[in-house]
C-alpha cells in the first residue's frame, strides 16, 4: 500500500510541474521536509466521572484532566497527565499527577500492523497520605504507585497488562485490611503485601464512519494478597472527533462489583457512602492541541 501511494504522489508532482511551476515547487518543498525528531501531542478533557479500571476516582463527580507528551520518531515517549480526584476515596488527595515513559513502535516487514508498547507509569498524589484518613489509627503511608506495563496491538485491537512495583496505591493490612477497610463486605480486605498486583485488559477502537469510532474494553484487576477485592471491568461506547481537535464521547462502564466496593464509607468524613464500582453511563469532551 505504501509503495502504490508513493507512485501516485510522484505522478502528481510531475503533473504539477507541467501545469503550474509555482505550485509544484510548493509540493516539492513539502515533500522534502524531514520528519520532525519530536512531536508534542497534548489535550485537556472534562469527564462526568473519572473511572479507572471500573472504579470511580472522583466519587461519581466530574473530573478535569490534562495530558502532555513528547514523542520521538524512534518510538520513545515521555509525558505526564493530571486529573482531579476525590479525597473521599483517595485520602488527602485532590489531584493525581502521573509520570510515564516508554517505547512503542510497529514490528517491521509483513507484520507492520502489529504494534508494541513497553513502559512504566508513576501515579502520584501530591500532599496526600493514608494518615489523612478520617478513620482513627490509620498509619502514615503514601498512595504513590509505580507500575510497569507491556502492550500489543493489531489494527483496531490492543492488549495490555502490567504489574505494580510498589504497594497498590498504598493499600496494606493497616488501612485496607479484613474487617476494617470495606464497609460493604467486612470479610474482604488486604491480607499481605500488595506489591505485584496485576491487571490485564483487551481494548477495541474501531472507526465505523468518518470521525465516528466504537470503543470497547474488558479487563481484570488483581489485588495481590487480598480477598474479595479483585475486580473485572467492562466498557462500551462511541466517540465523535472533529477536524478542529474536539472529541466527544459517551460510554457505559460496568463491573462485577464485589460487595466490598458497595456502600464504601468516605475516607474524608466516615459518613457519606458511594458504590465505587457501580455500573454507569458517563460522558467526556476533550480538545487536542
Amino acid at each position: 500500500m505504501f509503495r502504490h501511494g508513493f507512485k501516485l504522489t510522484g505522478v502528481a508532482v510531475i503533473l504539477a510541474c507541467l501545469s503550474a511551476p509555482a505550485a509544484a515547487e510548493e509540493v516539492l518543498a513539502k515533500a522534502a521536509e524531514p520528519t520532525p525528531d519530536w512531536t508534542f501531542p497534548n489535550n485537556v478533557s472534562l469527564v462526568s466521572d473519572y473511572i479507572f479500571r471500573g472504579q470511580s476516582q472522583s466519587w461519581g463527580k466530574p473530573s478535569l484532566q490534562a495530558l502532555i507528551e513528547a514523542d520521538h520518531k524512534s518510538g520513545f515517549y515521555v509525558g505526564l497527565s493530571a486529573e482531579t480526584v476525590s479525597d473521599k476515596w483517595l485520602p488527602g488527595a485532590n489531584v493525581e499527577v502521573d509520570y510515564f515513559a516508554g517505547f512503542r513502535n510497529t514490528l517491521p516487514g509483513a507484520a507492520s500492523d502489529i504494534g508494541f508498547d513497553v513502559g512504566a507509569i508513576y501515579y502520584t498524589y501530591p500532599g496526600a497520605n493514608w494518615s489523612d484518613s478520617a478513620f482513627a489509627g490509620t498509619k502514615s503511608n503514601t498512595l504513590d504507585t509505580a507500575e510497569a506495563y507491556v502492550g500489543l496491538s493489531y489494527k483496531w485491537l490492543s492488549f495490555k497488562m502490567g504489574s505494580t512495583l510498589t504497594e497498590y496505591f498504598g493499600w496494606n493490612t493497616n488501612n485496607s485490611g479484613v474487617g476494617i477497610g470495606f464497609n460493604g463486605d467486612l470479610s474482604a480486605g488486604v491480607t499481605g503485601n500488595t506489591t505485584g498486583s496485576t491487571f490485564y485488559e483487551l481494548n477495541a477502537l474501531y472507526e465505523f464512519a468518518p470521525g465516528w469510532s466504537a470503543i470497547g474494553q474488558i479487563g481484570h484487576q488483581n489485588i495481590r494478597n487480598s480477598t474479595g477485592l479483585d475486580l473485572t471491568y467492562y466498557k462500551a461506547g462511541v466517540t465523535k472527533s472533529f477536524s478542529n481537535g474536539w472529541l466527544v464521547g459517551a460510554s457505559y462502564s460496568a463491573t462485577n462489583e464485589p460487595d466490598a466496593y458497595k456502600d464504601f464509607l468516605s475516607l474524608k468524613n466516615t459518613v457519606s457512602k458511594s458504590d465505587i464500582a457501580k455500573d454507569k453511563l458517563f460522558f467526556s469532551v476533550s480538545k487536542s492541541f
